[in-house]
């Protein structure tokens, strides 16, 4: 009977790579970017905020982006949810116009939640009514 070498061990397989970090969200607050009482209009102030916005997405055409609307507290939670709605689209579509891939943005409608300032005050009313970019990444 013949004895049979010892076969040297296979090398091992390859560390795998590390899985890629969660993409980071930047919330980007455009300042300016506020509505008129119980409007969805973008107003021309807002349009020079949005174009730089626009340019710098065209920059970095795979990011994804939240386009959150926000609303003051006067009227009925219902009635600001959909203008919060109605807002978020207005400024997406806005983008669009400007060459930002639509299917990259995310309308999103908050209502009357998370003011930045009192809705207590007509200065902080105006504040309140707004729209913020979230950037999602790639």
């Amino acid at each position: 009977m013949q004895k049979e070498e010892a076969k040297p061990a296979p090398p091992p397989p390859p560390p795998k790579a590390a899985p890629a970090p969660p993409p980071t969200k930047e919330k980007i607050v455009l300042r300016g970017v506020n509505f008129d009482f119980d409007k969805a209009t973008i107003r021309p102030d807002a349009k020079v905020i949005l174009d730089e916005a626009a340019a710098i997405l065209k920059r970095n055409a795979d990011v994804k982006v939240n386009v959150d609307g926000y609303t003051d507290s006067i009227g009925t939670k219902e009635y600001n949810q959909k203008l919060s709605e109605r807002r978020a689209a207005a400024v997406a579509d806005y983008l669009g116009q400007q060459g930002v891939n639509r299917s990259n943005l995310v309308p999103r409608g908050f209502g009357e939640s998370n003011p930045v300032d009192s809705n207590k005050t007509k200065e902080g009313r105006a504040k309140n009514r707004r729209v913020e970019l979230i950037v999602l990444g790639q």
